[in-house]
């Protein structure tokens, strides 16, 4: 079997995997990402999967099930996976990380372009909490207000590329303590700060008990919404259907 992984989640799910004595392999788009399962028995592949390459690559592996446990912002490659196994007949399963509760202070909007308005961003100094593929988005306020950017270390260079300043890019690798992500803020007398919704393993408890010390608003982009042939945020769940499925196959 096939997991779609890159995320804390992906490895809490290989673990169970291998515990329980069912074969996979998972695939990331970065080497940085292959750490997470290095102790573990499966194969770890790093690729980037396209309409014409998804479909011969789970033949060629001789795929029978596919666990999405990629990030809940990583819409494109959910969809194309949704996709592909439908067409080829192959049990799509997404296991979905849990939702963080969010307090009433923390402001919540549907997509970015809640947050792409001078009122949020105009003369302010702001953290981008986002990962680096949302960065260009914020690029025409440049001149406008103070952005800085935290990103995965590896994502350091791709963050200067697109756009912001290399002495305002932090790179860090998550989780960060309450201490560390206050001391972070404090240190740059942070004014706004801007995040996904990407659940307790994206640290967003940790960011909005900041926030709410410090007073800062904090702005959260909601999980895009996107209609799962099956989904569970329960990892046993999850592996009693891939034992199930495999079963059957």
């Amino acid at each position: 079997m096939a997991v779609l992984g890159g995320t804390s989640e992906s490895r809490s799910l290989a673990q169970a995997l291998s515990q329980q004595g069912i074969p996979w392999l998972v695939t990331v788009t970065t080497a940085g990402a292959t750490g997470l399962y290095q102790d573990l028995p499966g194969q770890v592949i790093i690729t980037r999967f396209s309409s014409a390459s998804l479909g011969p690559f789970l033949r060629e592996h001789g795929i029978r099930v596919v666990v999405d446990a990629s990030h809940p912002f990583a819409q494109q490659i959910s969809q194309l996976a949704i996709q592909v196994t439908a067409q080829l007949g192959i049990p799509y399963l997404r296991y979905e990380r849990p939702p963080v509760e969010l307090d009433p202070a923390v402001q919540v909007v549907p997509d970015w372009r809640g947050v792409l308005t001078d009122e949020v961003l105009l003369g302010r100094r702001v953290l981008l909490l986002v990962g680096v593929k949302a960065l260009p988005l914020f690029l025409p306020w440049q001149e406008r207000s103070q952005l800085w950017a935290r990103v995965l270390p590896e994502s350091v260079p791709q963050a200067v590329q697109a756009g912001i300043p290399a002495e305002r890019v932090i790179g860090m690798r998550l989780p960060l303590s309450f201490e560390q992500e206050w001391q972070l803020w404090q240190q740059l007398s942070i004014e706004v700060a801007i995040s996904k919704a990407s659940g307790e393993a994206g640290g967003l408890r940790i960011k909005q008990a900041v926030a709410k010390t410090l007073g800062i608003p904090l702005w959260v982009i909601q999980r895009p919404p996107l209609d799962y042939p099956w989904c569970s945020e329960d990892l046993a769940e999850v592996v009693q259907e891939c034992q199930r499925l495999l079963r059957d196959a």
